[in-house]
């Protein structure tokens, strides 16, 4: 509803199924676009020597673990590099095919040679366990692929075939029933893949070829010729790899079934395995290493026609108003807009629905849906529209928020058909091969304006003489509409959390505030929200501590120095200027005084207040880089007490001995925000590393530092 004026809207997947598709699809990112094909691909590359199923897995600092079955070992591949695939001396290893991480960090080897799994902690870099699945009454059970399933890890194994899970120090424990799906007759399970609590199987045959994919327990089977492996996206939509050189296809879960979606090209996928990094973006392995997917490997048609569904205005002799479309038109495509219009309550001889070509093409409730036009309507329509306008303010509605990253743009055509109850909305899409319009989402203006009728009705006496009118006021009543309709919500613009982004600097303004460019949106909202509590207590610890966190999601901590005073310690480093204290768990490098000089000490000729009074440290428990760390500088030296001095000490990836370690004052104990082991190089587990022998680690009550560790 816009002020006195409703809207119709078709937008969502499930509208878009209702309506008659011609040569068009539904979108995975929602609306339609037009009907596309596979690209013709050649034969399917033969598996190179030495080639088969493999694992490929990412922690969360982005580093890749991508095994080489036949070598033995286990590469790991730095975030921003592919690896090389250089031949190497074999690993210790037995046949590591399935890899996977779980939420605690741990890797998971399923070295199908040996009948074990290894469990490495990645904190650490150690061995944490090696996990038989064979036993005794199951000597020559194996396991084939592994991953992680909430809180624990399933395990799938052969011989005979079924899951197992391992959860913590626990296992293997019995896992979910693997039942057979239908059409897997003569296949056998080779791979596993999780999401949101269900396992998903791949079963395949020992030539290739035929291929199933469903849920452990067999429900919802799906057919992919020459698939090799699966993965699911943090959506639920399934990833599956084919032979190599061929693209990846994908497919959306559509009540009991699958619906295809556009594939994705995978230049130099060898067949071996297929994941989702931390980024949401498709990887798989090649000869060198690993990839990312290249763009959707699809050819589209020409062109498509999509018929909406009946429209009720709720009287007749309505005349309708503006078609408002959310689109996303490239070069060379084009999108056009026709109208049909009745006051007949039945529709004779309506069109048949027809289902989109691609996509999801269930309808709920599919007996409520309201008709097509009728065929001898539908034969007489008119042409379309001339060329939608581009709107150069963006959405109509008042004070709407467009994310920067949007694609789409909203395009407007008056209605452009005779008075009527009911109205049919007619799009044509044209594209090229390799380019298609998307549209996402419209909606129509029931009733349009009424300026007409404040004119004389000489004016509009006759019927194209009412049309004109109507048309040629369209674009200044528009205007005033809008106009009207933000002057009633302009409450919204003393709201740092509704108002438009490019309002945010003017509230700011009214509040005393500048806002810094570089902090996020989100931050900048937050800020100017809690802008009058901060002003009180302007000038405190807490105060600073606050303003800190909300531009870096950290616990920050601002320590004085007068704190310190008394507290007990050690001179771990040298004097200024010499080398720093040592670290634990990381370089945590810190620029200023915390860390170098005694703890609980003065340096000579100095004492307790000269040493400590009106001097505070800013210890942020994270490594902020060198921009957010000149943000950091720059609200320190805005809001601190102009007598005082400030050091900002990075933490980094641990904690440092010597003053910024004092329990429940300067340390956490736990992983800290982006802590991860530093690596020079390439690292690779079963040939760089000793896997097979565990290594000393310290526990709660076993450290060699300080004695037993008693915690609470």
């Amino acid at each position: 509803m816009y002020g006195d004026r409703a809207v119709g809207v078709l937008a969502d997947p499930d509208q878009w199924v209702r309506c008659r598709h011609e040569s068009t699809a539904l979108l995975d990112e929602g609306g339609v676009g037009l009907a596309w094909e596979p690209e013709p691909q050649p034969a399917p590359d033969p598996a190179p020597p030495g080639r088969g199923p493999a694992g490929l897995a990412f922690d969360r600092w982005g580093r890749a673990y991508r095994s080489y079955p036949r070598a033995g070992r286990v590469e790991v591949i730095a975030p921003g590099t592919t690896g090389d695939g250089t031949p190497h001396r074999p690993g210790t290893l037995c046949v590591p095919r399935g890899l996977a991480v779980d939420a605690a960090q741990r890797l998971h080897i399923a070295a199908s040679g040996a009948g074990a799994v290894h469990v490495i902690d990645l904190w650490g870099e150690r061995l944490l366990r090696r996990v038989p699945v064979r036993s005794a009454d199951r000597p020559h059970r194996r396991p084939l692929d592994v991953t992680a399933l909430r809180g624990a890890v399933a395990v799938l194994v052969t011989r005979p075939a079924g899951i197992v899970l391992l959860e913590g120090r626990r296992g293997p424990l019995r896992g979910p029933a693997l039942r057979r799906p239908p059409g897997s007759d003569g296949l056998r399970p080779t791979r596993i893949a999780g999401h949101a609590g269900h396992l998903h199987v791949l079963w395949t045959g020992p030539a290739g070829g035929r291929a199933v994919v469903a849920r452990a327990d067999g429900t919802r089977p799906l057919t992919v010729p020459d698939a090799t492996d699966l993965d699911l996206t943090a959506d639920g939509a399934l990833v599956v790899g084919r032979a190599p050189g061929q693209p990846l296809r994908r497919f959306r879960a559509d009540g009991d079934a699958w619906a295809e979606i556009e594939p994705l090209r995978a230049p130099g996928y060898d067949g071996g395995a297929v994941t989702v990094d931390p980024d949401g973006r498709v990887a798989f392995t090649t000869a060198d290493g690993l990839a990312r997917t290249a763009g959707p490997a699809t050819r589209y048609t020409p062109a498509g026609t999509v018929i909406g569904y009946r429209l009720d205005a709720g009287e007749y002799r309505t005349r309708w108003g503006r078609l408002f479309l959310d689109a996303c038109i490239p070069p060379g495509t084009d999108v056009r807009a026709g109208f049909l219009t009745t006051d007949e309550d039945t529709v004779p001889d309506p069109l048949p629905w027809q289902p989109p070509v691609r996509g999801p093409r269930s309808v709920r409730h599919a007996d409520h849906t309201p008709p097509l036009p009728s065929r001898a309507l539908h034969a007489d329509r008119p042409p379309p529209t001339a060329p939608l306008f581009r709107r150069p303010t963006g959405r109509e509605l008042p004070w709407a928020q467009i994310n920067p990253d949007d694609g789409f743009e909203t395009y407007e055509a008056p209605v452009d058909a005779p008075p009527g109850r009911y109205l049919w909305i007619t799009l044509r899409l044209t594209g090229t091969p390799r380019v298609t319009p998307r549209v996402r989402g419209l909606r129509v203006e029931r009733p349009g304006h009424r300026l007409p009728a404040a004119l004389p009705g000489a004016w509009s006496r006759d019927e194209a003489d009412a049309a004109f009118l109507q048309r040629f006021l369209a674009p200044a009543e528009g205007m005033l509409h809008e106009l009207d309709s933000r002057a009633a919500l302009r409450t919204l613009l003393l709201d740092p959390r509704t108002t438009p982004q490019e309002a945010l600097d003017w509230l700011a303004g009214l509040l005393g505030l500048a806002l810094d460019r570089r902090w996020p949106p989100a931050a900048r909202r937050e800020l100017v929200a809690q802008a009058y509590d901060l002003f009180r207590i302007r000038g405190t610890v807490t105060c600073l501590e606050r303003i800190l966190r909300l531009y870096l999601p950290l616990p920050v901590s601002v320590v004085e120095h007068w704190r310190l005073r008394g507290l007990g310690g050690a001179v771990l480093g040298t004097g200024p200027g010499g080398p720093p204290a040592p670290a634990v768990g990381g370089a945590a490098g810190t620029s200023g005084a915390l860390g170098r000089f005694t703890v609980g000490g003065t340096r000579p000729g100095e004492d307790g207040y000269t040493a400590t009074a009106h001097r505070f440290s800013v210890l942020i428990p994270a490594d902020p880089g060198p921009d957010r760390l000149d943000v950091v500088r720059a609200i320190v030296e805005a809001h601190k007490p102009a007598h005082t001095l400030v050091d900002i000490c990075p933490l980094g990836a641990g904690m440092r001995i010597g003053r910024t370690l004092h329990l429940g004052l300067t340390s956490v104990v736990g992983p800290g925000a982006a802590w991860g082991p530093a690596i020079v190089g390439r690292v690779r587990v079963g040939e760089d590393g000793v896997v097979g022998v565990p290594a000393a680690g310290s526990r709660v009550g076993e450290t060699t530092i300080t004695g037993a560790v008693r915690v609470g």
